[in-house]
């Protein structure tokens, strides 16, 4: 177990990763689908999604029921954007009919 870590920078470094694109192909029973590594925690591909799609000042709508959802609404604001936030009760869920409502009301659309 005490076994030195790779050098991610390594030159022999791909020809350990590489045969995992295939492998978890396998893991997720998909034969055609594409696999690739993103190089950061899932707290930087949350930032990833939301810049590559928004921008500062977007209007969004979200609600905090969790740990989970209260991280994305957090992230959402220092990201700049405008966010509506529907606070509900911790384990409760997504609020849909909330959510129908907010959305018929935005006749401006200006909700992303």
């Amino acid at each position: 177990m005490n076994l030195p870590m790779e050098d991610m920078r390594a030159g022999s470094f791909p020809n350990l990763t590489l045969p995992l694109f295939e492998d978890i192909k396998k893991v997720f029973k998909n034969e055609t689908g594409r696999v690739f590594i993103y190089p950061s925690s899932g707290t930087g591909a949350w930032e990833a999604a939301m810049t590559n799609v928004l921008s500062p000042g977007d209007k969004v709508l979200m609600s905090r029921f969790g740990q989970f959802s209260h991280l994305w609404v957090d992230m959402a604001e220092r990201l700049g954007f405008e966010v509506d936030v529907i606070d509900c009760e911790w384990g409760t869920g997504v609020p849909l009919e909330l959510y129908a409502e907010k959305l018929r009301a935005d006749k401006a659309h200006r909700i992303k």
